[in-house]
Order: structure tokens, then C-alpha cells, then sequence
């Protein structure tokens, strides 16, 4: 089962969004995140603050993501096999 995420990082008041993460739990409660080259959002990482620019680029802060969307995708309802 896989899932598409966005994030969404608040500038002022304008969410900028970052598409293309893919969240894939290959073994029950191992999430596996897909995150696209960084090309691929460099034009919604213009519209970041030098400060959040900076923070994007931290491992920290990969790890953080991994954190929250593994702790959403695993609360995220399943589907039963039929």
C-alpha cells in the first residue's frame, strides 16, 4: 500500500506545498518514504524564507518528516482484503 503526500510549510500567511513524496509501508509498520530530487521543487523552495530554505536542507529535518508522516500513515484507515 502506498500513499501520496504533500507538505505544506507555512510562509507568512501562504502555505507553500511540496508534492511528490510517496509513503510505502512494504511490511506492517515500516514506512518507506520517496522523495523527489530536489529540481523538482526548486520552484516552491523560492518562495521559502532564507531561515526555512536553510532548514530544508538539514538532515534533521528529513527525519522529521519521516517522523511525522510514518506517525500519520500509520493511522490512516486500511482496507480489508476481500
Amino acid at each position: 500500500m502506498s500513499s501520496r503526500v504533500t507538505i505544506a510549510v507555512q510562509n507568512g500567511d501562504r502555505p507553500i506545498y511540496f508534492t511528490g513524496v510517496i509513503a510505502t509501508m512494504e511490511r506492517p509498520g515500516f514506512v518507506t518514504l520517496s522523495i523527489p530530487p530536489e529540481e523538482q521543487w526548486s520552484e516552491s523552495l523560492r518562495w521559502l524564507t532564507r531561515e526555512q530554505q536553510e532548514r530544508f536542507a538539514t538532515a534533521s529535518f528529513f527525519k522529521m518528516l519521516q517522523m511525522q508522516i510514518t506517525g500519520r500513515y500509520l493511522k490512516l484507515p486500511r482496507r480489508q482484503p476481500e
